[in-house]
């Protein structure tokens, strides 16, 4: 089966806005899209590298673009994170507001704070 395009998934979700530099040049499509998610949400705050090390120990990894939008749970109010493809100092992020919706690179934090959500999807 054929993988949409990264225009593809971004249409689907309507979003009220996307970060012009979330382009399949800067995201170039992976091998394979994962189906299989788990939403991880630490009650503190917590690094990049911390995130994905728990993520790890669940034989888990943080998704990539494709597979943050290939995600069919999310409940449109949490801040969630993909820290499986990285573009510059900057990672995708699903985030809403009152105005909509919109899919937008946020910096790479030293540390997140306890309002982001993390999406992972197995490493098998």
């Amino acid at each position: 089966m054929k993988q949409p395009t990264l225009e593809q998934l971004i249409a689907k979700w309507k979003f009220s806005a996307v970060n012009p530099k979330i382009t399949a040049k800067n995201f170039p499509p992976p091998k394979e899209i994962k189906t299989d998610f788990k939403l991880y949400h630490f009650n503190y705050g917590i690094s990049s590298e911390d995130a994905i090390k728990e993520m790890k120990k669940d034989g888990y990894r943080s998704v990539n673009l494709y597979e943050l939008l290939s995600w069919k749970d999310w409940n449109k109010r949490d801040l969630v994170v993909a820290l499986g493809q990285v573009e510059g100092d900057s990672v995708p992020c699903l985030y809403r507001h009152d105005a909509g919706r919109d899919l937008l690179l946020h910096w790479c934090e030293d540390v997140w704070n306890v309002d982001y959500r993390f999406l992972g999807t197995t490493t098998e």
